[in-house]
This record gives C-alpha cells, sequence and structure tokens, in this order.
C-alpha cells in the first residue's frame, strides 16, 4: 500500500495525526504537509467546526491553551483512491 493510501486509509478510520506520525515513523509537520497536499488535491476534506460550539464535547476538541484541532474527511476522491487494487501500488 502506498503511503498516500495508507494516510487515507487511517484519516478514514478517525486516527490522529499524532497517532499517524506514530504508527508511521515521520514526525508531525511532514505528516501535515501530505495531510495539506492530499487536501489541495481533492482526495481530503477539512471539517467545519463553525457549529462546535454548541457541542457538550467541544472542551475535547479546544483545550484550554487556545489551540485548535483540525478534523479532516475522506472525500468520494479520496475513497476512491484508497479502494482501487493494489496492482496500482508501485
Amino acid at each position: 500500500m502506498t503511503l498516500m493510501r495508507e494516510i487515507l486509509s487511517r484519516i478514514g478510520k478517525g486516527k490522529t495525526i499524532e497517532d499517524l506520525a506514530d504508527e508511521l515513523g515521520t514526525n508531525k509537520s511532514m505528516l501535515q504537509a501530505m495531510i495539506d497536499f492530499m487536501v489541495e488535491r481533492g482526495y481530503l476534506e477539512r471539517v467545519n467546526l463553525s457549529a462546535c460550539s454548541t457541542c457538550p464535547l467541544s472542551s475535547k476538541c479546544f483545550p484550554e491553551d487556545g489551540s485548535t484541532t483540525k478534523m479532516y474527511t475522506l472525500t468520494l476522491k479520496g475513497a476512491e483512491f484508497i479502494s482501487e487494487t493494489k496492482s496500482h501500488d508501485w
């Protein structure tokens, strides 16, 4: 499985950036750059968090230190890409 396909597959399963970086043996900044590339190319979509302020779990996503959580979801293009046969892997 290609690295891009692996990342998309794991994001589709709800993995965090930290989990992915640890599992794939890469650093978070490199992984974030790859995710940004996949967003630009239409494989992933950043989730709009504007409705989160009314969610009772918002304190988990928006820590007291002011940082915010970025969340992504697979697009149809991303889902189709990870479901392609492995024969396309080089």
